[in-house]
């Protein structure tokens, strides 16, 4: 076998260990842990900002960047408004909807997946580095869209679910 078979090969492992792994967790209820909301917060928001920052010279960035954002928002206060909550020993847990988790998962593993076969396909360089990153901020429409729509799904519902935490020990303690 090749080297980038075993490197899809092994791509492929982590990718199907990380299904399994969220599917487990997708039946049962997580407890609400709002350091990790403001991380994630973070992270996304971060990250999108040095996504656009970088991307200025291209205005269709701005353009799919908008319409991830707008599908990804809409995503997320409908993810919301599915959820069960359940207030136990003080502490708020949540168990959010299959079928959402799963379109979420699939787009994210579906994108790394076509980035990861690009990158194993070529041979790289420290000039190819660079041409890499700049097709993939500027040229490839659907990864800026879909991260987009990962990132504002994941910063409005850790709002959301925050600012749910934060009201349901409000209510516990008074």
């Amino acid at each position: 076998m090749t080297h980038h078979v075993w490197q899809l090969f092994m791509i492929g492992i982590v990718m199907l260990v990380w299904i399994i792994i969220r599917m487990n967790r997708m039946r049962r209820y997580q407890l609400v842990r709002p350091v990790n909301l403001f991380m994630r917060m973070y992270v996304f928001s971060l990250t999108a900002l040095i996504l656009l920052s970088e991307g200025w010279q291209n205005h269709s960035i701005f353009i799919y960047a908008v319409i991830g954002m707008i599908f990804g928002s809409s995503l997320a206060i409908h993810a919301y408004q599915t959820i069960q909550m359940k207030l136990e020993n003080g502490r708020l847990y949540m168990k959010t909807s299959k079928w959402i988790e799963s379109f979420i998962l699939c787009l994210f593993l579906s994108r790394l997946a076509f980035k990861s076969v690009n990158l194993t396909t070529h041979a790289i360089t420290k000039m190819d580095i660079v041409e890499l990153y700049q097709h993939i901020v500027s040229d490839d429409a659907l990864t800026i869209l879909s991260f987009f729509l990962l990132a504002a799904y994941y910063i409005v519902f850790s709002y959301q679910m925050m600012k749910a935490n934060k009201r349901s020990t409000q209510v516990h303690h008074a």
